[in-house]
């Protein structure tokens, strides 16, 4: 027996429970009244996938908690090729060769293993190389918790910048309303002469996300 059709019987035994419940005339209301804790935390996917469904959402428009995106696409590959796809497309008057998945380097030599893949690479006409990496991760306005920065991200940004010899390295982050005051100046680290530069990219203003970008390079 197919799974669909495993699937279907299934779901007929299961609807046979809720054969005297009424429907929900008020989807907030009723939403509003589920709690999820610990102990009933496996319904939190379920929870996500009706408030989808029922208030006709889109996947297009990031958010910080809910987790019905990424049931559907693998986001942080769909990130990643859409602000490359963009970037290029928008800098192609420019005199930058700019190519991504780069497998120019290894972190060992001897032998060469762990190949280094930035998300994108730009060369400059004057052999300056600046390293642009994409995650779709969700930052917070704490700098004691390095604004929910991974520690083992920036490592593999500070090896990117010792193997491609680069004086600056971006790190794109989808924006969140939380972290909105730090478009325009982003937020830095430095360490030996080499900037970390994390850049905030506005899903719902692709333009002036771009922009951003390409004044940074």
């Amino acid at each position: 027996m197919s799974n669909y059709i495993v699937n279907i019987t299934e779901i007929k035994s299961l609807l046979i429970s809720f054969e005297h419940i009424d429907k929900s005339i008020n989807y907030d209301q009723d939403f509003s009244k589920v709690l999820i804790s610990r102990n009933n935390q496996e319904y939190e996917t379920v929870m996500n996938w009706s408030k989808v469904f029922l208030y006709n959402k889109s996947f297009t428009t990031f958010s910080g908690t809910t987790t019905a995106r990424a049931i559907l696409f693998p986001m942080e590959k769909v990130f990643e090729a859409y602000v490359a796809s963009e970037l290029i497309k928008n800098c192609r008057n420019m005199p930058w060769d700019i190519t991504t998945q780069d497998k120019g380097f290894y972190l060992f030599d001897e032998p060469m293993k762990f190949s280094l893949r930035p998300d994108i690479i730009v060369k400059k006409t004057d052999g300056t190389v600046i390293v642009i990496d994409t995650k779709w991760k969700v930052l917070v306005d704490d700098e004691r918790k390095n604004y929910g920065i991974s520690q083992s991200d920036m490592y593999q940004m500070y090896a990117y910048a010792k193997k491609y010899n680069s004086q600056k390295v971006l790190i794109i982050y989808p924006n969140d309303l939380e972290m909105s005051k730090y478009l325009e100046d982003g937020i830095q680290f430095k360490s030996e002469g080499v900037l970390f530069k994390i850049v905030l990219f506005e899903l719902d203003n692709v333009e002036n996300s771009v922009l951003r970008i390409r004044r940074e390079i």
